[in-house]
């Protein structure tokens, strides 16, 4: 799992004066990570081990501070060994890297959510049961786009717990726990 979306939430507490003031220390992490990338690209080329570790370690507390989970995993033993002296591998490197970007894109992705206001009509089930499917990451910004109709699709209790199934990017569940209802829904109407 590449992010606690939780954590996220509660630094939050789901206030909109909170999400405006940490919403552009987020965006602005998430557009300097590009260039992280490359100073950290840059500097493993130079064998720089001193200014890897200060980067690992600043990265690692910004994203780990918001939740990241993956990433300060991969961080913490690659510090280890540049405070040793030793250069870590090209491969661990480049999987730090590699977890570095998706965890940015996670993050955005979870911040791009903020910028639509919840549609109230009810969701298209069949659609979003091939987006879940396709473990599609539009998956995870259209339920929040859509949080009000799911609400009046799911009701209050399935809501919560497709929305436990969604926080996690446990789309599979979520998509069996969508063809269940409807198939109750269709054995109903007989």
């Amino acid at each position: 799992m590449l992010f606690n979306f939780s954590v996220l939430e509660q630094l939050i507490g789901f206030s909109q004066d909170a999400f405006v003031h940490l919403s552009p220390a987020i965006a602005q992490l998430i557009a300097s990570t590009p260039g992280e990338i490359q100073q950290l690209t840059r500097s493993y080329q130079q064998q720089d081990s001193k200014a890897i570790e200060h980067s690992l370690h600043k990265l690692r507390g910004s994203y780990a501070t918001l939740g990241a989970t993956a990433l300060p995993e991969l961080s913490r033993p690659l510090e280890m060994q540049l405070q040793q002296g030793l250069l870590p591998c090209a491969s661990a490197f480049t999987s730090y890297l590699e977890c570095l970007e998706q965890t940015s894109a996670a993050l955005n992705l979870w911040l791009s959510q903020f910028n639509y206001s919840s549609d109230s009509s009810l969701p298209d089930v069949l659609l979003y049961i091939q987006y879940l499917e396709n473990n599609d990451m539009q998956a995870y910004s259209l339920f929040q786009v859509q949080r009000a109709g799911w609400i009046a699709y799911l009701g209050p209790e399935d809501f919560v717990l497709m929305e436990q199934d969604i926080m996690t990017l446990n789309f599979i569940a979520a998509a069996e726990r969508l063809k269940q209802r409807l198939s109750t829904q269709g054995k109903g109407s007989d």
